[in-house]
């Protein structure tokens, strides 16, 4: 069985490159606003911001809201 991993690279000062993984969960946690606790982020998409920091979208894994994870 293959294991398809994600990919997140750092490729200048602070700027990433992410691809998501074959399966729908994010290698990372974020936290949930309405859960109050860190969860699994199910499918992950890139954000580009112009702040300098990589933001990674994708829906809580129990109430399946929207989670922001902020990596600088």
């Amino acid at each position: 069985m293959a294991i398809a991993h994600p990919t997140m690279q750092q490729v200048a000062p602070h700027t990433w490159t992410f691809q998501p993984p074959a399966t729908p969960v994010a290698p990372m946690k974020a936290n949930c606003r309405h859960c109050r606790t860190a969860v699994a982020i199910l499918n992950p998409s890139p954000m580009d911001l112009k702040t300098g920091n990589y933001v990674v979208r994708g829906e809580c894994e129990h109430c399946r809201g929207e989670v922001v994870l902020i990596i600088s």
